[in-house]
């Protein structure tokens, strides 16, 4: 879980929200062909309602996923989803642990969960897929949250949007030529987020050639994808054109594209 004020997705060394779900009761919920999911006891009817709307649209999801990585099955099956009492989001153990904790107490609704769920499942595709892709660092996160939004459009509250704070800093960090070696950094999340969704929505490239084409930074993807070396310039160009540094943004969304 990561360490910040805002709703998180991410990936841990040491979650929280896991360590207190040793130590209370838990309620086995329901298996699916790549899940087991559970819940908190102490979460009641609340618990067992959103353990099966995560029963119903898992493997859905998760076939989804598996289409964009190239038809790939991360190798530790199955995915262990526990819903706690939490209100920070989710989290699971390293890039390839596949023990997933998400918080039943989360703003933002059950899509927005199920979407949560959705960034958790994607790192640990990254995390077996390679290639360059680091659920640890921006394009990694950026990635996980594009990918879910696109499954669940809109759901994200205001405080996990982080295009907004990207856009409105006075001097727009270059985080497409170099990668930012944090999950949490908003300023480099929201660069990653918008040149992805630059990329899918505005340059119509598929999420599954994004992935394939991956480097170890977002530049190296553009240049795999595009065959240019001009990542930064003609992205930073395409902004300035439509979203320039002089005025204040604040959007409903990570992805404003197409524009």
């Amino acid at each position: 879980m990561k360490a910040h004020s805002r709703v998180t997705a991410g990936q841990s060394q040491g979650s929280p929200a896991a360590s207190m779900l040793a130590a209370t009761d838990v309620t086995a919920a329901g298996n699916t062909a790549h899940f087991n999911v559970s819940y908190q006891s102490d979460l009641g009817q609340q618990g067992a309602d959103l353990a099966q709307a995560i029963l119903q649209n898992c493997e859905r999801d998760f076939a989804s996923l598996q289409q964009i990585f190239g038809g790939l099955t991360p190798q530790r099956m199955p995915i262990v989803v526990h819903i706690t009492s939490g209100s920070g989001g989710a989290s699971h153990l390293g890039c390839l642990g596949t023990a997933i904790s998400v918080g039943g107490n989360t703003d933002g609704g059950v899509d927005f969960i199920r979407s949560l769920l959705v960034m958790e499942v994607t790192e640990v595709f990254m995390a077996n897929f390679g290639r360059g892709w680091n659920c640890a660092a921006s394009p990694g996160e950026g990635l996980s949250r594009v990918i879910a939004n696109d499954l669940y459009k809109g759901v994200e509250p205001g405080d996990f949007i982080s295009s907004n704070q990207w856009l409105n800093l006075e001097d727009r960090i270059n985080y497409v030529d170099r990668s930012d070696p944090t999950d949490t950094n908003y300023d480099s999340i929201g660069c990653s987020v918008l040149f992805l969704n630059w990329l899918r929505f505005q340059l119509n490239h598929t999420w599954a050639d994004i992935v394939a084409a991956s480097g170890a930074t977002l530049a190296n993807t553009y240049k795999n994808l595009t065959g240019k070396v001009s990542a930064w310039a003609d992205f930073t160009a395409f902004l300035n054109a439509h979203f320039p540094g002089s005025q204040w943004y604040d959007l409903d969304s990570d992805n404003p594209f197409p524009v």
